[in-house]
């Protein structure tokens, strides 16, 4: 079970960590929107440069950037795992919000096996789809 618990006030000693995550979070949504991976001539991966197989977080880049332009398929596609983290983002985007502009700090109680089962599942779809794409580079 989810609960959500609306805190009396935010710390302020708080607000000036989460105005930074916030501020970082917003960089790297309006990144994904406006620079296109796809194009830089940036060094893309060092792990498939030295080996010449893919890492497990290759394609998250470009990813994150289908989503950014609702190319949900393709961003599925490039990464299994980039939409899910995309959207964990926005979550966290809008819990920071929420909390600054209301001064309420926003506590979220999940049963503890709920989220170790949740981060197994989502470690093990993660590996397996890193494992299924090495095996097809082989």
């Amino acid at each position: 079970m989810i609960r959500l618990h609306l805190k009396k006030s935010l710390p302020s000693e708080n607000i000036l960590p989460k105005a930074i995550l916030l501020s970082i979070l917003i960089l790297g949504f309006l990144l994904s929107i406006f620079w296109n991976p796809e194009k830089a001539d940036l060094v893309t991966c060092y792990f498939h440069k030295i080996t010449g197989f893919s890492c497990p977080t290759c394609g998250l880049t470009r990813s994150f950037h289908a989503v950014s332009h609702l190319h949900f398929q393709e961003a599925f596609q490039l990464h299994l795992m980039g939409p899910v983290i995309y959207f964990a983002l926005v979550f966290l985007f809008l819990k920071f919000s929420f909390e600054i502009v209301t001064r309420k700090q926003i506590q979220i109680k999940v049963n503890p096996v709920l989220t170790k089962t949740t981060l197994l599942v989502f470690l093990s779809l993660w590996l397996g789809f890193w494992l299924i794409r090495l095996l097809n580079e082989l």
